[in-house]
């Protein structure tokens, strides 16, 4: 019994072994100006994170897809530095700096971005690797294809036509009103939310319906700036320019209240008091937009008010773009691929 035991036991190690074999099983060799492969386990860190997403196991195929790419990555950074491409440690900051910026709608200060390195914590120093290769292959491509990238046109009036006809079902505003708003936040607690509505009450006795009033009052919440305390700011905040508009994705976000409070005010008229989702509130509305399907000549919106006519140029334009890059990728990557042995693919190691 013993020995039984002992067989399965070894025969279990002998396939944990060989898992082991095939993690670190090469699959690709790069070889451009060195050899540098890429193993199974290496590819599987690239593939799980997608997995997760899509919930499910990619196809062989997918496999080679996710490989190919990767391979493709690592010949274009091995071109960049076998032409002395490189990107340096402020180029680094800058790109990061721009991404956080987009998150979060606003550029950053130095107090604010040495914060978000500090939050990433160990990950940061592979941030920063990602952002030095993304970076790398982008100074690549753009030297030796930054002409056939640029090379642009702009879209005649026809594609531009052409384009309103078949997406203009989708140009349409909801009714929309533009607010200016006062907020006095109370936390979850009754004795937080009880001091809050003492603030709320002030200032509905201070502004009352009087429009003036509460511009005022919405200028000194502005002031103090976003997140003011009640010793530091009055006790709320305030804000101009706040759009909402006529669909149950605004009812739901917004709260019942308030979503119908906005949209039975006239223009110019001061509510009473609001009981928000985590806030007390006083609107002004400010604008009003009803519903319509937009014309070439419209704004597309009145939070990004560019012209309809010149939104699709830019976006035809962008298409383009997008399409010359892929293009140029694609010729630079089968340039690149082209050596005696630049690449070798094992397929075997695709199936796991």
């Amino acid at each position: 019994m013993k020995r039984f035991f002992l067989s399965i036991i070894l025969c279990f190690g002998g396939v944990l072994s060989l898992f082991g074999q095939i993690e670190t099983q090469t699959v690709a060799i790069v070889n451009l100006i060195r050899q540098e492969p890429i193993t199974v386990r290496q590819l599987k860190a690239e593939l799980t994170p997608l997995e997760q997403t899509e919930g499910r196991s990619f196809t062989v195929a997918e496999r080679r897809e996710a490989l190919n790419a990767l391979v493709n990555q690592r010949l274009i950074l091995q071109a960049a530095e076998r032409d002395r491409i490189t990107v340096s440690e402020n180029e680094i900051d800058n790109a990061l700096r721009n991404y956080l910026a987009q998150q979060a709608g606003r550029a950053l200060t130095d107090a604010e971005y040495a914060q978000a390195l500090q939050q990433a914590g160990t990950n940061a120093p592979l941030i920063r690797q990602q952002a030095s290769r993304q970076l790398l292959m982008q100074k690549y491509l753009m030297a030796k294809r930054g002409t056939q990238i640029n090379a642009t046109r702009e879209p005649a009036e026809e594609e531009i036509l052409n384009w309103y006809n078949i997406n203009k079902s989708e140009l349409r505003w909801p009714d929309i009103v533009g607010l200016s708003l006062i907020a006095v936040p109370y936390g979850a607690d009754a004795a937080a939310k009880a001091k809050a509505r003492e603030t709320a009450d002030r200032l509905v006795r201070e502004i009352g319906t009087n429009s003036t009033k509460f511009d005022e009052a919405v200028l000194r919440g502005i002031a103090a700036g976003a997140g003011v305390t009640a010793t530091g700011g009055g006790g709320y905040v305030s804000t101009r320019n706040f759009y909402v508009r006529r669909t149950q994705e605004f009812r739901q976000g917004v709260g019942e209240n308030f979503f119908n409070t906005a949209f039975s005010l006239k223009q110019g008229e001061v509510s009473s008091l609001i009981e928000g989702v985590s806030a007390y509130q006083i609107i002004k509305v400010t604008e009003i937009y009803h519903q319509k399907f937009l014309e070439l000549e419209d704004i597309l919106d009145p939070e990004n008010p560019i012209v309809v006519r010149e939104y699709i140029r830019q976006g035809l334009m962008a298409e383009q773009q997008q399409q010359l890059l892929n293009q140029a990728l694609t010729e630079l990557v089968e340039e690149l691929r082209g050596g005696r042995n630049t690449v070798t693919i094992y397929e075997q190691y695709l199936n796991w």
